[in-house]
């Protein structure tokens, strides 16, 4: 019985694996997989069972090197949803970066050994480079896409909650969204440190595959690597100006509520003297009469 039921267990992570596999092999694009498991789930060893299975079955070190790049964007999109859900503090994240970096080391190695056992590996190397490159780009647009979210938080309890509050003077409830704001800030931060975290450490290993391109190949990637950074140094540019806007358009802001505020007492006050005026007028008469 036991041993009928270890061989059920095998086989069902083995098609688990395979049709893994196939539905990312079968997709004409770059694009992620499904997270399935990921590392907070406390059956997440399946799904790397499942991988270390395939691993193990696959004996030609080009497909074994490119099986590492598959693996890699499985990583990615279980980072992608940890962010998404938890931030850069969910339970597991530093799991998957560290099987991330893994991997990409892993198919590095393999290339270099490669390269050494005599065999011309160019051609490897640069598709390995070129399907890691996609899949970079899509965990970059992860960490965006998380910084912008937490943007749009930020911008809707300054613009709405905090400008209403300092409109009534609730001081307990500015108190609360300032808090807020700050802790806003601190995760937009910790986000950018982990995002350069992470893009460090994996250039460092993809740059272990590029050198066994050939020279012309080699320059050519330098030269789009230089045009990423210029753009990407560009965009950091232009969002520390947008997140100084925001300050400087509170002081008139907040000016602005305050006329509102004068004018509508001012309204009120000349009501009130406009009444008295009218009272008055009409006890003279009275008085005449």
């Amino acid at each position: 019985m036991k041993k009928t039921f270890i061989s059920s267990t095998f086989a069902l992570v083995a098609l688990f694996a395979f049709a893994s596999g196939t539905a990312f092999a079968q997709s004409p694009q770059v694009a992620l997989p499904s997270a399935g498991l990921t590392p907070e789930s406390s059956f997440y060893f399946l799904d790397r069972l499942g991988e270390n299975l395939r691993q193990f079955f696959t004996f030609n070190p080009e497909a074994k090197a490119k099986l590492q790049i598959e693996f890699a964007g499985e990583r990615i999109a279980e980072i992608k949803v940890m962010v998404e859900k938890k931030g850069v503090n969910a339970k597991g994240l530093a799991i998957a970066e560290s099987l991330l970096q893994a991997n990409v080391a892993y198919a590095a190695e393999i290339v270099s050994e490669e390269k050494i056992s005599g065999k011309d590996v160019t051609a490897l190397a640069k598709t390995l480079n070129d399907e890691f490159d996609a899949r970079d780009k899509l965990l970059e647009q992860t960490f965006k896409d998380a910084k912008a979210q937490l943007k749009a938080q930020r911008k809707e309890i300054k613009t709405n909650l905090l400008a209403e509050a300092r409109r009534v003077g609730d001081t307990a409830q500015i108190a609360v969204l300032e808090a807020q704001l700050n802790d806003i800030d601190g995760q937009i931060d910790a986000l950018g440190q982990k995002k350069d975290q992470l893009e460090n450490s994996l250039q460092n290993e993809q740059k272990n595959i590029e050198k066994e391109m050939n020279e012309a190949y080699q320059e050519k990637e330098e030269i789009e690597q230089k045009e990423e950074q210029e753009a990407e140094e560009a965009e950091e540019a232009e969002e520390a100006i947008e997140a100084e806007e925001p300050e400087e358009a509170d002081e008139p802001e907040e000016a602005a509520e305050q006329s509102e505020v004068k004018e509508k007492d001012n309204e009120k006050d000349n009501s009130q003297d406009s009444g008295s005026s009218n009272q008055g007028d009409q006890t003279k008469t009275e008085d005449n009469e």
